[in-house]
């Protein structure tokens, strides 16, 4: 069952710790990743610059609204995530407890739906990444919405995120991204003293739901954003758009 995990801490955390204590927490999660991925089951992973650089998109009556900040203002802040192929929950739950993160923050755990094998890249796409950056479209909008839309609804809305993907693929912009299941089959993990601690639920209760992502390459935060625009979600949630933070050095 393939998972996203993602890591919730605080921010301020960061500018309480000394320079030692900092590399030795990326060095942490560099060990952390190269174990996850020598598994041949993890999918991908990115870590976020802080919410001070993220920007929230709508689109409402094919007006864009565009803001600076997070979607919601927490005690703890989505970090970054990883994606990995658990065999069932309890081994999902034991990987999660193992990320830095865990012993002073929150890892929420989010089954992925299975929307079938992925389309093959575009062969004509042609992109320098290093011409690019990197950023993450996290998707918001209210779970309850979908229940009271027809099911001619619903698939015209899928049909829609198919010819996004499918266009973003083709232009070599695509890096990754998930359907997440609902938030009524979340996970949340944390470490403490007494060893790990799971509660039913997600990290934290908004009026709209984090229900997918799409991590993409962009010329830069406009043209991040004119993609946010383009995902259907605009036009009835919040698109928060976070640029993806440069780990190489401990990969």
């Amino acid at each position: 069952m393939n998972y996203v995990l993602m890591i919730h801490a605080a921010e301020s955390r960061a500018a309480s710790r000394s320079k030692s204590e900092q590399e030795a927490l990326m060095q942490a999660y560099g060990a952390f990743t190269k174990e996850l991925f020598a598994t041949g089951r993890a999918g991908d992973c990115a870590a976020l610059e802080p919410t001070k650089t993220a920007t929230t998109v709508q689109l409402r009556n094919g007006q864009r609204i565009v803001k600076d900040g997070p979607f919601a203002e927490t005690r703890e802040q989505l970090g970054g995530y990883y994606s990995f192929d658990a065999k069932d929950e309890d081994e999902a739950q034991a990987w999660a407890a193992r990320i830095p993160s865990a012993k002073d923050g929150t890892i929420e755990l989010r089954p992925v739906v299975d929307s079938g094998p992925p389309e093959a890249a575009a062969p004509g796409a042609k992109v320098d990444p290093k011409a690019l950056k990197e950023y993450i479209l996290l998707i918001y909008e209210t779970e309850a919405r979908w229940a009271t839309m027809s099911e001619e609804e619903q698939r015209a809305t899928f049909a829609r995120y198919g010819e996004f993907t499918r266009g973003v693929r083709e232009a070599g912009q695509l890096v990754a991204g998930e359907q997440l299941d609902t938030v009524m089959k979340a996970k949340s993990v944390s470490v403490t003293g007494q060893g790990r601690v799971v509660r039913d639920g997600p990290f934290a209760e908004t009026r709209e739901q984090l229900g997918g992502y799409y991590r993409v390459r962009a010329r830069n935060l406009d043209e991040a954003i004119q993609l946010a625009c383009r995902i259907p979600a605009a036009e009835t949630g919040t698109i928060e758009i976070r640029p993806v933070a440069d780990t190489s050095a401990y990969a």
